[in-house]
């Protein structure tokens, strides 16, 4: 064996040893002092300034992890009383065509497009062939609660047409523009199921990240079962209303 060969053989079991006894170095203060390792950036460091660099990273990276989750807490805060605040008020209304508009009132105060689709209702902006549901419901929620992400062209035309009829942009346009899904947003999509598939349920942003896959979609799924059983319990429209939009249009 030759002496290269020695050597490394020596280091490998040198290696072992310390990773199988990880407290060597406890009671041999002196030993770690006298240590050094390479650095390209510092030439050769101690083992102690190697170690105390590597727990100061860490510590500026729990700290950035903190700052994250008490950001993303306080996100959800605000969602969940948002939501509920949402919840208390479509409770409140006596035709579904005004709990269509009050979700899209609130989608707006969030800066977000609201959608609701049902499946062949009589209102053209709402309604959602029994083969567009197939379609989506096979490609993209395959037995989950919820999709959360982008969506191809084909998907978004698929399920709101090229624009949200009626929608009225605040943030930086002009009131009474039609507002577009946006191509390089981001959606949350959920199914209105009540014994059978009733439609969907979903909230687009203009900001490609804000929804993602591992968002927790808990407050939206719990609006998606209050949505869902108003669909089942509401009339679509008072003949009140109706009444004064034939008068409107006479």
């Amino acid at each position: 064996m030759s002496q290269l060969e020695a050597d490394a053989l020596t280091a490998e079991v040198v290696a072992e040893y310390l990773k199988d006894n990880p407290d060597f170095f406890k009671h041999r203060q002196e030993l770690v002092d006298s240590l050094s390792l390479p650095s390209q950036q510092s030439g050769s460091v101690s083992l102690v300034h190697v170690q105390m660099a590597r727990q100061r990273q860490r510590i500026e990276d729990l700290e950035e992890e903190i700052t994250s989750l008490m950001s993303l807490a306080a996100s959800n805060d605000r969602t969940f009383h948002e939501f509920m605040d949402l919840q208390e008020q479509i409770l409140k209304c006596e035709c579904f065509a005004d709990v269509c508009a009050m979700i899209e009132e609130k989608a707006r105060t969030l800066n977000l497009i609201g959608y609701v689709r049902l499946l062949n209702n009589q209102d053209t902006k709402y309604s959602l062939s029994k083969e567009q549901w197939s379609r989506f419901s096979t490609n993209h929620f395959n037995g989950k609660s919820a999709y959360l992400g982008r969506l191809r062209k084909a998907d978004r035309h698929l399920l709101f047409g090229e624009q949200l009829f009626g929608e009225q942009v605040f943030s930086g346009k002009r009131a009474g523009e039609e507002r577009y899904a946006p191509e390089m947003g981001s959606y949350v999509i959920l199914p209105l199921i009540k014994r059978n598939p009733l439609g969907i349920l979903a909230f687009a942003s203009e900001d490609g990240g804000h929804f993602q896959p591992s968002m927790d979609t808990l407050f939206l799924r719990h609006l998606a079962l209050v949505v869902s059983h108003l669909i089942d319990t509401l009339p679509w429209q008072l003949e009140s209303h109706e009444r004064i939009n034939t008068s409107f249009v006479n």
